[in-house]
């Protein structure tokens, strides 16, 4: 009788730790989603030192990231880009302080038209800092494959 109580009790515990474990990871995914859109609205600023400084950690300085990030946004507006529609984001955490995301989205002109391709796709690796969340890492991916979340390491 004392063996079938334990094992009830460890098997309720169990349940409630994995339950646990589950709103944890839909709390990340969704701090990870929102810190995704924040970056998006940065980016639609084009605020390349707001995104340096709060978004990426990918250049060997603040300074430098900031620099590139003006270039490719004079870069784009030369070519009459104005904002990126952002048509989905996906993000997921896959480790305790290591996440991804992914996003499916066009770049438009200031005319409203797409600069081509009209269908874009990127895929980030996201770390947590003690200052919060970055992007570690960013690449191109393809826009006609559904963005699906690595397994968790």
């Amino acid at each position: 009788m004392i063996a079938r109580v334990l094992i009830f009790a460890s098997a309720i515990a169990l349940a409630a730790c994995a339950t646990s474990d589950k709103r944890a990871a839909e709390t990340t995914d969704k701090q990870l989603t929102a810190f995704m859109t924040a970056y998006t609205l940065a980016w639609n600023r084009h605020d390349a030192a707001a995104i340096a400084r709060d978004f990426y950690r990918m250049g060997p300085s603040l300074e430098d990231q900031t620099t590139r990030l003006k270039r490719q946004f004079d870069g784009l507006v030369a070519q009459g880009y104005d904002k990126s529609a952002i048509h989905e984001i996906k993000a997921c955490a896959t480790g305790p302080d290591t996440g991804w995301a992914g996003m499916h989205f066009s770049r438009l002109k200031t005319d409203g038209e797409p600069l081509p391709p009209k269908d874009r796709a990127s895929q980030y690796d996201l770390k947590k800092f003690p200052d919060g969340w970055r992007i570690t890492k960013l690449n191109g991916a393809d826009a006609s494959q559904p963005l699906a979340c690595p397994r968790a390491s």
